[in-house]
């Protein structure tokens, strides 16, 4: 059964992952606790897509699971998309012998295979070649564990809540990697997000009879974590080696409770086919992969220009939505002339 409330739902996550890229292009800086809020707000905005991914593996695949056809269609649709775009900055990077994070990608010896083939490949491993492409072989990973996800299913709901709760715990004192390079602590930073979408792709029509009319109560506490993380003078997301004590991590709490308040609120408007978000969520993957690169290209120009923007703030909204706009149109021009390979291009 097709849900458009969630399809509504990936428009806005897809909206908070382009927003949380765009404060440094709009040469935003965070200097007041308003600020921070704002920041903890739309930081994170990946634990939606994940949210969503879990919810949307039971919703669609859990009842005719096949192994096989699961993970030929993610290689069609994801894989050989990231592989396509990969091959220019990570040829770019590893001619210019570019370090991007401590030294990791730079050759460790001489020769093909030190100077680079493997440096190409912990580029590939990683995604860190391009802003957000790190969460391609973190997804990937954690579509070839959907046998366990399958076995989760089977569980009985309080041994799914155990779980959940205790590998939720688990992330705050884990965090997300240092520059996202590291994808196993990506995985199980994130594994309980993608378990609370299955569960309440499970116990969905419970959850909207709870909770209907309560999103309220929801909304407050996504706000009250962001300022209690503003107040300790944290904002955006916590990073951290794997096994280094850095605290709690208050946001995976926050973007938890606001993917159930997004999946609760927006059944209201399950009727309601809203063109436009329609649009960006059908256009979704291809304004991931496009939207690192046009803002690339926007900050090297800036930067090169020397242009000082005089309020930051506004430029950063404007962007958003010039951004999303500049990805669906292309995403829309690329399907028109090249419909039998844009997916294979872009992901759409």
């Amino acid at each position: 059964m097709f849900l458009n409330s969630f399809n509504h739902f990936r428009a806005i996550a897809i909206a908070f992952i382009v927003a949380a890229h765009c404060y440094d292009v709009a040469g935003v800086t965070f200097n007041t606790l308003g600020e921070y809020i704002v920041r903890n707000l739309t930081a994170g905005g990946t634990a939606l897509f994940v949210f969503i991914s879990g919810f949307m593996f039971h919703h669609v695949f859990y009842n005719k699971f096949d192994f096989q056809r699961f993970i030929v269609g993610k290689i069609k649709n994801i894989l050989i998309p990231y592989t396509v775009l990969s091959v220019l900055p990570i040829s770019l990077y590893i001619y210019l012998h570019k370090p991007l994070f401590d030294g990791y990608f730079l050759p460790q010896g001489v020769g093909l295979i030190n100077e680079y083939i493997i440096p190409a490949l912990k580029y590939y491993w990683t995604g860190r070649f391009m802003t957000a492409y790190w969460y391609i072989p973190y997804i990937m990973l954690t579509f070839l564990l959907s046998p366990l996800h399958v076995l989760f299913i089977k569980l009985n709901v309080k041994k799914q809540i155990m779980i959940t709760v205790m590998l939720l715990v688990g992330a705050t004192l884990l965090h997300r990697p240092i520059e996202n390079v590291h994808v196993v602590q990506s995985v199980l930073y994130f594994t309980p997000v993608y378990l609370l979408g299955i569960l309440c792709s499970i116990n969905r029509d419970h959850i909207y009879t709870r909770l209907s009319g309560k999103e309220g109560y929801l909304f407050v506490i996504v706000i009250a974590l962001a300022v209690i993380q503003a107040v300790m003078g944290d904002y955006g997301n916590y990073h951290k080696n794997a096994f280094d004590y850095g605290g709690f991590d208050i946001l995976i709490f926050q973007k938890t409770i606001l993917c159930i308040f997004f999946m609760v609120w927006l059944k209201r408007f399950e009727d309601l086919n809203l063109k436009y978000a329609q649009l960006l969520a059908s256009t979704s993957f291809a304004v991931f992969f496009l939207h690192p690169y046009l803002l690339r290209i926007l900050n090297t120009i800036i930067t090169s220009s020397g242009f000082q923007i005089p309020a930051p703030w506004i430029v950063f909204f404007l962007l958003i939505l010039i951004i999303l706009v500049a990805c669906v149109f292309i995403a829309l021009i690329t399907k028109r002339f090249l419909p039998r390979y844009s997916r294979y291009l872009i992901g759409y």
